[in-house]
């Protein structure tokens, strides 16, 4: 799908939008769609998805999240619910003995 280059904000990453006006951040000089510091797929119609390096992941919060208000949980390309989610993120920052906490 063809895209025309934009300004990024982010020195590390290219900015993009499509033809559907869809803003798309990649990896600098690359097709991986990548975004550390905040959804690196916008749709024109507020869709938001949180990707780092072509895998949809967010640890601090819903990785897509539709304009009605409905949100999905992920990491690391795997979908999870609300629970599960605050569980395995804990285990993938290393502290999964604070799971009794939650």
């Amino acid at each position: 799908m063809p895209k025309i280059k934009l300004q990024s904000e982010y020195p590390d990453l290219d900015k993009y939008k499509n033809n559907f006006g869809n803003i798309i951040y990649c990896k600098k000089d690359t097709n991986i769609y990548h975004n550390p510091y905040g959804p690196a797929f916008i749709s024109m119609n507020g869709y938001k998805e949180y990707i780092i390096d072509n895998k949809i992941h967010r640890l601090d919060g819903p990785a897509k999240i539709w304009p009605d208000g409905y949100t999905e949980y992920w990491i690391n390309d795997k979908c999870l619910t609300k629970e599960k989610f605050d569980v395995e993120r804990l285990k993938f920052l290393g502290k999964e003995y604070l799971a009794c906490l939650i």
